[in-house]
């Protein structure tokens, strides 16, 4: 309950900078496409709950897998390197999809913030390929994280 409760603050804290920066520059391509964070609420955000991991020393892996309503999933996979990362995780992870689930498939963009000795906490962002945010997690590392800012491309299956 206590994860539930950090992922809505995070969704909450986001929004909330969105918001803030739409006030000041409406017409902006960043306002533009992250307006639909503007208008949410809980009959238009789908949460979910899984498993993220990630291995790696400057080359990585990461693996995202969240469940929906049964018998729905939504897989997220990607590589990359060289970054400034070192990772050995896994992470129960809950949060929200600002879009519906079922509509997407293919390439995303993706932002991780991960830094644990033993424990710590990650946050987890998907995005278009236009940089609109379409998914934010939040979870509890249990290994060894120094990832403090990665940026990346993947590729997301719904099921």
């Amino acid at each position: 309950m206590q994860l539930k409760k950090r992922a809505q603050e995070v969704l909450n804290d986001r929004s909330q900078l969105i918001k803030e920066f739409s006030e000041l520059q409406p017409e902006h391509p960043f306002a533009v496409a992250n307006q639909h964070m503007l208008e949410l609420s809980e009959q238009t955000s789908w949460g979910a709950t899984g498993v993220l991991s990630m291995t790696g020393v400057m080359w990585w892996a990461l693996n995202l897998s969240v469940d929906l309503a049964y018998p729905h999933t939504v897989i997220f996979n990607a590589t990359g390197g060289p970054d400034f990362d070192f990772a050995i995780f896994t992470s129960v992870v809950t949060g929200y999809f600002m879009v519906d689930p079922s509509t997407l498939g293919g390439e995303y963009q993706f932002t991780l913030e991960a830094v644990a000795g033993g424990l710590g906490e990650v946050v987890f962002s998907l995005y278009d390929m236009n940089w609109s945010q379409i998914a934010s997690f939040t979870g509890v590392v249990a290994g060894a994280s120094v990832t403090p800012n990665l940026t990346g491309t993947g590729t997301l299956t719904y099921n």
